[in-house]
C-alpha cells in the first residue's frame, strides 16, 4: 500500500511531467514532441511518462484536463443554464456561453492558459481522441442549444458548421499576443477587448453558416 508521502511524491512527479509537456506541446506542436523530450525537460528518467501516464495520448489528456477541467465544467454549467430556460438563447448568448470560460482562464492564468489554448487550437483541427478523453469534444447537449437557436438550419451540416465557427475562435484567440503590434502580451483590458471583437466575428459567422 502506498503511503501519503509516496502519493505526494507521485503527484508532484506527474505535475512536473504535465507542465513540461504543456510547454513543449504549445511551443513545438503535439506531433513534434517525443515522450523522451518530455521526460528530459522534466528532469526525469526515460520511463517516467510511461510509468505515470501510460502513453503520450494519456499524457496529452492529462495536460488538457489540468487547466481545461474548469473550462469544461463552466461550459457545461452555462449550457445547462441555457437548456433550463424556456426561451431559446440568442446566437450571442450561445457563443458567449461556450467561449467565455476561455477568456476567464486566460485572465486567471495568463501564461499557462495561453499555452493550453494553443494546444486546444492545434488538436481541435485534427479531432484528436484526447479531446474526448478530456471532455473538450462537441457535446450533444450543446448541439441541442445550437438547434434551438437555428431550428431551420440544415441539421446534417449543423455540427460541422458550429465546429468550424468555434475552431475559428480558438485559432484567433491562440494568436492574440502575436497580433498585439509588437507590444508583447496583451493587458487584461486589451485581451478582453480582443475577445469581444472575436465574439462579434464568431456570431456573424454562425449566423451566416446556420441562419441562412
Amino acid at each position: 500500500m502506498s503511503t501519503p508521502i509516496q502519493n505526494r511524491q507521485g503527484n508532484a512527479t506527474r505535475m512536473r511531467l504535465v507542465k513540461a509537456a504543456e510547454k513543449l506541446f504549445a511551443a513545438q506542436g503535439v506531433d513534434a514532441v517525443s515522450v523522451r523530450s518530455v521526460n528530459s525537460a522534466a528532469g526525469l528518467g526515460p520511463a517516467s511518462v510511461h510509468y505515470h501516464f501510460g502513453t503520450k495520448d494519456d499524457l496529452l489528456a492529462a495536460v488538457l484536463l489540468d487547466l481545461g477541467g474548469a473550462v469544461r465544467d463552466q461550459i457545461r454549467v452555462n449550457v445547462d443554464r441555457l437548456a433550463a430556460s424556456p426561451v431559446p438563447p440568442t446566437a450571442d448568448t450561445l457563443v458567449r456561453a461556450v467561449t467565455g470560460p476561455y477568456l476567464e482562464l486566460l485572465l486567471r492564468q495568463r501564461v499557462r492558459g495561453m499555452r493550453w489554448v494553443k494546444i486546444i487550437a492545434q488538436i481541435s483541427q485534427e479531432g484528436h481522441p484526447a479531446l474526448e478523453a478530456a471532455g473538450q469534444h462537441l457535446s450533444e447537449s450543446l448541439l441541442d442549444q445550437v438547434r434551438r437557436v437555428y431550428p431551420e438550419s440544415d441539421q446534417d451540416r449543423l455540427a460541422l458548421r458550429w465546429a468550424i465557427s468555434v475552431m475559428g475562435f480558438l485559432q484567433a484567440l491562440s494568436r492574440a499576443d502575436e497580433w498585439s503590434h509588437g507590444a508583447g502580451r496583451l493587458s487584461p483590458e486589451d485581451l478582453t477587448a480582443f475577445y469581444e471583437d472575436l465574439v462579434l466575428f464568431v456570431v456573424g459567422g454562425v449566423d451566416r453558416l446556420l441562419g441562412s
